[in-house]
């Protein structure tokens, strides 16, 4: 259920005042009564005057009005008076950005980093949470620097990040984990709360500060890693640009583009992700995963209001036309696209009509081969994953494009009237047409029907390492760790849904309630399940482990392991049954 109440209806009223009854008064005292009354009358309409003026301000500033599920206001002319006022307003998903419109796509700057040394990066950040409408609807998120989403950190291999973080919220605690960094001698900063280290209180700063390995580079990002904060939006992009020494190249001529956008895409849940959980946990929710609602890019959306479930009153804004967020690109220039899926559970598949892709690297500068470079989509990309394509357009395209975001519905399975699930956003031309081509290709033009040519996915499950990895491995592993992974809902805790790891339910410690590391492994409760891999034969080099996964669910469900890097050797899907392992 959602913890939002009902709204009053959208024509704003005044309330009426009861008078009371007039009492006698003194002949005496008529005058002065008659006087003190014309001045509270005065003074009232003085306020009341002032208070409907900040109304309407208020209203301008926020375009907020009392409303049920199924109404809303369309946007459209409003857009230049909006974006040029008060970047503070409530639209605002990038403060000092007009609120609506212009492009999703975030630039970055790998020409700033391929060529300097490596140094030290600082950064201070304050956490606070207050309401946004990132894709229309309002709902409390959080912020960073009063921004949303947290701000993009680029950096190149080699660099030291120190990140002061600012508590400033009133009840929670939090941390932030950098996705994918190994994190070498620096475990302590990992942020996983429970495992390296205690929350974050609220007031209180920690300071996270940790090197950048050397042959450390990709597309990473980093995000919440106490309770559900990322799910309500606290996370942000983070980039690691190769430098030049490294292979000889920067990137930009090895794999030939121009330019760099991020695009952070995930779905997005109307209500808290508190109270998303909490229904999923419970016996009501029969074990199914709770549908999303709408999705994301880079914090903006556009949600469709008529979709809105009564059920579910919101506040809710319609775009139209160039109110509707976007994305611009020079057709004449190749682009390099990094790719992160930040939501919680769909995965998605990326299609660009009339473009052509070709993937380069997975999950933070792992080099793929791909059989196309002229694909048009891509997927599917599960949550915590990233990939990195070239994208480029034929030289005659002259009409604007599209980009399609279809979510994963494999664990969908109920209905969600208010999800669309293929989500589209326009691509216009950054750059202007060259006359003579405009003038050859305007006949052509005229009449031609909407192209239907066929479009081509690059599945990422059949992606093959550029690398040849066989030197690398050794003959034999000194261990090997059989994990079972499943979802059950169980008698003994009310058949609500817990997930499991070889039959244990993680949970923190509670007795004492410190991180794991600051204790002895004796004193671990019984809801830690860390398998032991000693080191051989007492020495500090790292061993060699074989991980055989099981996963036993009813979906597909991505792993991912903190501060290690691994082989895909082999995969196998059973036609019935949970599968088998041949060692």
């Amino acid at each position: 259920m959602s913890s939002d109440s009902q709204k009053h209806g959208a024509v704003l009223r005044r309330r009426s005042i009861p008078q009371q009854p007039e009492e006698e008064t003194p002949p005496s005292t008529t005058r002065k009564s008659s006087e003190n009354r014309h001045s509270v009358l005065s003074w009232f309409l003085f306020v009341l005057s002032c208070a409907i003026f900040a109304t309407f301000i208020s209203y301008l500033n926020s375009a907020t009005a009392y409303q049920t599920a199924g109404s809303y206001y369309t946007i459209t002319g409003l857009k230049a008076f909006l974006s040029h006022g008060n970047s503070d307003n409530n639209f605002d998903s990038h403060p000092g950005k007009g609120p609506y419109g212009g492009s999703l796509g975030q630039n970055l700057h790998p020409r700033e980093h391929v060529v300097r040394a490596p140094s030290v990066r600082h950064y201070s950040w304050k956490v606070t949470k207050a309401f946004r409408y990132p894709d229309g609807v309002k709902k409390a998120v959080y912020l960073i620097n009063d921004g949303f989403l947290g701000p993009t950190v680029e950096a190149r291999s080699g660099d030291r990040l120190v990140i002061e973080v600012q508590n400033a919220l009133e009840d929670e605690g939090l941390s932030f984990h950098w996705h994918g960094l190994l994190m070498r001698g620096a475990n302590y900063m990992d942020g996983a709360v429970g495992f390296t280290q205690d929350a974050i209180h609220p007031g209180a700063n920690f300071t996270y500060e940790f090197d950048i390995a050397d042959d450390q580079a990709g597309t990473f990002w980093y995000h919440a890693h106490d309770q559900v904060q990322r799910a309500d939006g606290l996370f942000g992009g983070l980039i690691i640009h190769r430098p030049e020494t490294a292979t000889g190249v920067a990137d930009l001529d090895r794999y030939g583009y121009d330019e760099e956008r991020l695009l952070l895409i995930g779905h997005w849940y109307h209500r808290s992700a508190q109270d998303v959980l909490a229904w999923y946990i419970s016996a009501g929710s029969f074990g199914n995963e709770p549908v999303p609602d709408s999705l994301l890019i880079n914090g903006m959306g556009a949600f469709n209001c008529s979709k809105a479930i009564p059920a579910r009153p919101v506040e809710c804004i319609n775009f139209e036309g160039t109110a509707t967020p976007n994305l611009q690109f020079n057709f004449t220039r190749r682009h390099r696209l990094r790719l992160v899926n930040t939501g919680t559970l769909a995965g998605f598949t990326l299609s660009i009509p009339g473009a052509a892709m070709q993937v380069i690297e997975v999950d933070g500068g792992n080099a793929v081969t791909s059989d196309s470079e002229n694909d048009t989509s891509v997927g599917s990309l599960y949550p915590g994953q990233r990939a990195d394509l070239i994208l480029s357009w034929p030289e005659d395209t002259l009409e604007a494009s599209k980009i399609s975001i279809t979510l994963d519905g494999e664990d969908f399975k109920y209905p969600n009237p208010a999800l669309t699930r293929t989500q589209h956003f326009s691509i216009f031309r950054s750059a202007p047409v060259p006359k003579e081509k405009s003038e050859a290709s305007a006949s052509s033009e005229q009449g031609r029907p909407e192209s239907h040519a066929p479009q081509t996915l690059i599945d990422l499950n059949a992606l093959v390492s550029a690398d040849i990895i066989t030197p690398s491995l050794p003959p034999a592993t000194e261990h090997t760790l059989v994990l079972y992974a499943n979802t059950l809902k169980l008698s003994h805790r009310g058949n609500k849904p817990h997930g499991y790891m070889n039959q244990t339910s993680w949970s923190p410690q509670s007795s004492p309630p410190r991180p794991l590391i600051a204790l002895p492994r004796s004193s671990w409760d019984a809801n830690q399940f860390v398998p032991r891999i000693p080191l051989p034969n007492g020495t500090s080099d790292a061993p060699w482990v074989t991980i055989v996964l099981n996963n036993l669910d009813d979906g597909s469900h991505p792993f991912h392991l903190h501060g290690h890097a691994f082989w895909v050797l082999q995969t196998h899907a059973a036609g019935w049954g949970w599968g088998s392992w041949n060692p």
